[in-house]
């Protein structure tokens, strides 16, 4: 292993990262301003543009191999690699260039498209998730390479194209290109800092089960004058059967779903209660309005509650307009429901018990249909060992705080299937998102202090990465 100049190149890296920020963040907002949303009923040319867009940005950072990567029928994934180093580790570097669609136009400040600088963020959809976090890599990437000509280990990047509706065909391309994955280490810069200012390494992620329910009664919307009282209301029968899923403890109410929820394990528990608390902070960051109050189980801390229990929201109501509405009874409406899942359950059989309990007793004979319409696996690890502890002093240095340890209770796809793939290899989840960032929100931002300090932590883990011995898995 060559890390005979592993000092100087991290010097020279650092000093190139400084005095280029304004340059990187240039690229950042030309890449931001592609309205690259991968759900279904936008451009797909816009993602396929923006994969094209990534891949210019990896080549002028001096990767070599850039391609873009096709299955038919899906968004597109670009690949790219640096592999100068024999017998150095290989990191496999993730993220996705695919956006959230904006939301209400008229709840942004500026522009969704049209990245905007305030008060020290950069606001825009896709500044934070994930377009600020594949950059970070892709800078850092560019300062080894234009300062010292090489990097310490050997990089492969692969941005996804689709991780925003779940990572839907990820097998099919894991299947395909399995060989051309091999590496180390997988690095991910999808996840957030514990704080603004204080950075974090993510080893537990929730799973996710979407429903879709329907509701109706009527064959027709009737007049609610003429027939409104004995006849059945669709849209409150649908709002009961969606309340009627939790307890008064706060626990769901779907028999048998507990099941096969595991228990924290004590060193767990041990990292959750040392992370500072604060409910205030914690309901002004999430926007809660004076006076609302914390949800979910109330006999687990708020932690435990995001990172190792169940959850269910609605993400998608459909009935009727207001606009445009008139005195009617409304023959059908539809709900979306996403539950989070955890170490050890079945997002399926989840999914499954969550419909029998929508469906098995329909109030007042109403028709009700339900059906799972996705699933993301969750994934966790020890977060313990060479790998881990490189991470951590990496952080340290970029950031110059300890870094926080901390689960996620968001969904990655991608981390479950490639941490099988690569047979255990080590999973690092960092990211540049902070608490205020807003992601799948309107008004998204990413702080650009913290984003340069993250970008200084990836030039200090790939020379950390570089002298942690490693198991050939190949």
């Amino acid at each position: 292993m060559i890390v005979s100049n592993a000092t100087g190149a991290v010097r020279g890296a650092l000093g190139y990262l400084d005095s280029h920020v304004e340059e990187f963040t240039r690229t950042l907002g030309d890449l931001v301003r592609i309205p690259s949303m991968s759900a279904s009923g936008f451009p797909p040319e816009e993602v396929q543009r923006s994969a094209e867009a990534t891949a210019e940005v990896l080549r002028r950072a001096g990767v070599e191999n850039v391609g873009i990567i096709k299955i038919p029928g899906v968004h597109p994934y670009v690949y790219g690699d640096w592999l100068k180093r024999p017998g150095a580790p290989t990191i496999l570097l993730y993220g996705h260039h695919d956006v959230q669609p904006p939301g209400r136009p008229e709840k942004w400040l500026s522009p969704a498209f049209e990245p905007t600088e305030r008060r020290g963020r950069l606001y825009g959809r896709g500044t934070a998730d994930d377009k600020g976090g594949v950059m970070a890599h892709v800078a850092a990437v560019a300062a080894y390479l234009a300062s010292a000509g090489s990097l310490p280990c050997n990089v492969k990047f692969l941005v996804e194209g689709e991780e925003e509706i779940g990572s839907e065909h990820l097998a099919q391309f894991l299947a395909k290109h399995k060989d051309m994955m091999a590496a180390d280490f997988i690095v991910l810069s999808d996840t957030g800092n514990f704080d603004t200012g204080i950075p974090a390494l993510t080893y537990q992620l929730r799973g996710i089960c979407q429903v879709d329910v329907e509701v109706q009664c009527l064959r027709q919307p009737v007049h609610s004058g003429a027939w409104g009282g004995p006849v059945p209301d669709a849209v409150r029968i649908l709002c009961g059967l969606i309340a009627g899923l939790q307890k008064e403890d706060g626990s769901l109410d779907v028999p048998g779903l507990y099941r096969k929820v595991a228990r924290p394990s004590a060193k767990q528990l041990a990292r959750i209660r040392a992370l500072p608390w604060s409910e205030a902070k914690f309901t002004r960051e999430a926007g809660m309005l004076s006076g609302t109050t914390l949800g979910g189980e109330r006999r687990y801390s708020v932690y435990e509650r995001l990172w190792t229990r169940p959850a269910l929201t609605v993400i998608a109501l459909e009935a009727r307009p207001i606009l445009g509405s008139s005195n009617q009874i409304i023959e059908a409406a539809r709900a979306r429901l996403s539950l989070r899942t955890v170490p050890d359950m079945d997002a399926r059989e989840a999914g499954r018990l969550l419909v029998r309990t929508l469906t098995s007793k329909p109030p007042q004979g109403a028709k009700v249909t339900a059906r799972v319409t996705g699933t993301a696996p969750w994934w966790t690890t020890d977060p313990e060992g060479p790998a881990f502890e490189a991470a951590r002093r990496a952080l340290r240095a970029g950031f110059g705080k300890e870094a926080a340890m901390i689960g996620c209770g968001g969904t990655i796809g991608f981390v479950e299937p490639f941490a099988r793939l690569l047979k255990g290899a080590p999973c690092l989840l960092t990211g540049v998102a902070d608490p205020a960032c807003n992601a799948h929100s309107e008004n998204e931002s990413l702080h650009l202090g913290d984003w340069l300090k993250a970008m200084r932590a990836a030039v200090h883990l790939y020379d950390e990465l570089s002298r942690v011995p490693v198991a050939r898995r190949r």
